[in-house]
């Protein structure tokens, strides 16, 4: 069967391969005898998550782009990222029903062993890194509710982003020019659920100034699990001369309040999904924290090129209770990068350096106070990198780049005790991709490849018990090949990827006790195949759908669990939003369909397949007056009150893997614009 699967992504790859070539005298014909004006409109749009010049309608590499129109935003509340990412291929983001943990995220079966947060991809929120030095990455600071803009590397991407880039997400909050002056949003709906969300967007001819503030509260599906939130942001675009701009960026996340409930075993959460595991509810698990960040960015256009300068930074304080112990940590972070961009060669040339730092004090204590860690934790992260872009003929281009990293872990314990405390990472990552341009398309082929150092929260747990970081971890590593076709009408866009990738000295978890801390080891390595694909066609202004259906098989090749799955990665998925329009209302129905996977490494339990569909209505009412209109809407999840898990713990100890889903809610509010 698995073979078989293999064999029919391999043929799907040979087929693609060769209809490129049979296509190839057509495309070139019809470069000579029309005129690709679709090709000037994409050119536009850049693909910021490559943090470089590249346009969506010429990276020779897999990518996915939303930006969220009226409907969608006045619509879809948006609570969690999986609401949004549903239709994107190569992304699997679940709704583990608990805010102390956060979404659960991989690419590409990427991520899949993080016990929270997110591991091995890069995520950006308006430029500004939520993943650190050590490659962790924190998904609360994104209000999922005011992102305006979705980018998508599905590939590794270490040439760009250095340390766990597995993959790189883009989200961008920053309005469109004309959208409203003042927008409010409110909503109300199951489980006691309040959401309420202050948007603004000004601009006169040499400045910009945008942002918002954000309040949701919760008392969750499952028992314990409520949770508070406060979140707002403020930028600012100050354009110095037409050749000049300086940008400023500062946001804040504070959730006093958000309790975890556990994971639980398969009857537990088919019989009795809402229950939360008694100890859990005893230790008061949870987590609060306070995270503040800024970043500022000056861009200067000299005759030779382009100068980016980019300094970020970020301090966060956390508490988190759980049944073992309590978990404090206090978080300085930050980072600088600055590129050239040179465009007065014969090809395009982008270089440049980055230096990020982070710099965490951890306690740790047990149940009975007894302190157990108590260290300083230091990573440096020193990177240089180019990218050139090199035009043959009028149809093809090459695109080639490198990037060197250098990370080093100290810690220094405070505790009287032996510490082993430092280890050093090297990484040399490379990419190449070949793309072959079309009318209204392109076809590409890409080699890429990435690394993922162990983060300091996976060398601090060290089975023996002792301080440091474990000496015996040691960074996997991904090559990975792919190619695709993608393009667009005026109607109809389209993406096709086939990809194959091989993740060496895989980081495994395992546990030793019941509710005790996760460990991790290297053990032998994994192959990930699949095809992705997506289809967005509208064909008046009054209907449109978007569909996505992807494959993949991700397997251990080596090791313990050799010929075994990967747990917490779906073979199969389905997307699909169909949005009709008459009149001022708008109705969508969404389906999101996930297929059988299993929970831990040995495959002995997996989770059962689901589907499950959404529906929601807005009004926009804009005749209102010049400078005023408003929309109510109403939202369904889970229209058919399915009983699923939308989520796992991966290799969780005695059986408890399963994170139940909520069943059929209801929301209900309304949007204000000021205009």
């Amino acid at each position: 069967m698995k073979n078989g699967f293999r064999q029919s992504l391999v043929q799907l790859s040979a087929a693609l391969a060769f209809l490129t070539i049979l296509c190839v005298p057509h495309f070139v014909y019809a470069q000579v005898v029309a005129e690709d004006s679709l090709r000037v409109e994409l050119d536009e749009i850049k693909v910021e998550a490559a943090y470089s010049s590249i346009s969506v309608s010429e990276a020779p590499l897999s990518l996915s782009y939303y930006i969220r129109g009226g409907h969608e935003l006045a619509s879809r509340p948006a609570e969690t990222m999986d609401e949004l990412a549903f239709t994107l291929p190569g992304v699997f983001i679940s709704n583990r029903e608990n805010y102390a943990l956060g979404e659960r995220m991989t690419i590409r079966g990427l991520g899949w062993r993080s016990q929270f947060g997110v591991r091995g991809v890069q995520v950006l929120l308006d430029d500004m890194p939520l993943t650190v030095a050590d490659g962790q990455t924190i998904m609360n600071m994104a209000d999922p509710s005011v992102v305006k803009r979705i980018e998508l590397l599905r590939g590794p991407s270490s040439t760009f982003w250095g340390n766990s880039s597995g993959g790189v997400l883009y989200l961008s909050t920053k309005p469109q020019a004309d959208a409203p002056l003042f927008q409010y949003r409110s909503y109300g709906g199951s489980h006691y659920t309040l959401k309420q969300d202050l948007q603004l967007n000004a601009a006169t001819n040499s400045n910009r100034l945008f942002g918002y503030a954000t309040y949701f509260e919760t008392e969750g599906y499952r028992n314990h699990s409520a949770a508070r939130m406060f979140r707002a942001s403020l930028g600012n675009d100050y354009f110095i001369s037409p050749i000049s701009t300086l940008s400023f960026r500062v946001a804040y996340a504070g959730m006093p309040k958000a309790q975890s409930p556990g994971s639980l075993t398969k009857e537990d959460a088919e019989n009795s999904p809402t229950t939360a595991r008694q100890n859990f509810v005893e230790s008061s698990a949870g987590k609060e924290f306070d995270q503040l960040m800024a970043s500022a960015s000056w861009l200067k256009s000299f005759s030779s090129g382009l100068l980016d300068i980019t300094l970020h930074g970020t301090y966060r304080d956390v508490s988190n209770p759980l049944p073992f112990g309590v978990i404090s940590l206090d978080r300085r972070a930050g980072g600088l990068r600055t590129s050239y961009e040179f465009q007065d060669l014969a090809f395009d040339l982008h270089a440049g350096a980055e230096l990020k730092f982070q710099d965490d004090d951890r306690l740790e204590t047990s149940p009975a106070g007894a302190v157990e860690v108590d260290q300083n934790e230091i990573v440096l992260n020193q990177a240089l990198f180019f990218r050139a872009g090199i035009p043959i003929l009028d149809q093809f281009r090459v695109s080639a780049g490198l990037r060197f990293d250098r990370l080093t872990f100290r810690a220094d314990r405070t505790l009287e005790a032996e510490l082993e405390g430092d280890r050093s990472f090297l990484a040399l990552n490379p990419s190449i991709g070949l793309s072959f341009l079309f009318q209204g398309g392109q076809i590409f082929a890409n080699f890429s490849t990435a690394f993922e150092s162990p983060t300091t929260v996976e060398l601090v747990n060290r089975p023996n018990g002792s301080g440091g970081f474990n000496q015996n971890l040691d960074p996997e590593r991904t090559v990975s090949i792919e190619n695709g076709i993608r393009g667009q009408t005026n109607a109809f866009s389209y993406d096709l990827t086939f990809f194959g990738m091989r993740v060496n000295d895989l980081i495994v978890p395992f546990q030793l006790a019941d509710d005790g801390p996760t460990y991790f080891r290297n053990e032998g390595s994994t192959l990930h195949y699949g095809l992705e694909s997506a289809v967005y066609y509208q064909p008046s202004r009054h209907i449109s759908a978007r569909v996505m259906v992807n494959l993949l098989e991700a397997q251990f090749n080596e090791g313990q669990f050799d010929g075994n799955d990967v747990p917490g990665v779906a073979n199969f998925r389905f997307g699909a939003s169909l949005t009709v329009r008459p009149g001022n209302h708008a109705f969508s129905l969404d389906n999101e369909w996930v297929g059988r996977y299993s929970v831990n490494s040995a495959n002995s339990a997996t989770n059962d397949p689901y589907s499950l569909f959404h529906l929601r209505w807005s009004y926009s009412a804009d005749g209102v007056s010049d400078t005023f209109s408003f929309s109510p809407f109403i939202s369904v999840n889970n229209l058919f009150d399915k009983r699923y898990n939308g989520s796992v713990a991966v290799n969780a100890f005695g059986g408890r893997f399963y994170e139940p889903g909520s069943d059929r809610s209801f929301s209900i509010g309304i949007q204000l614009n000021l205009l």
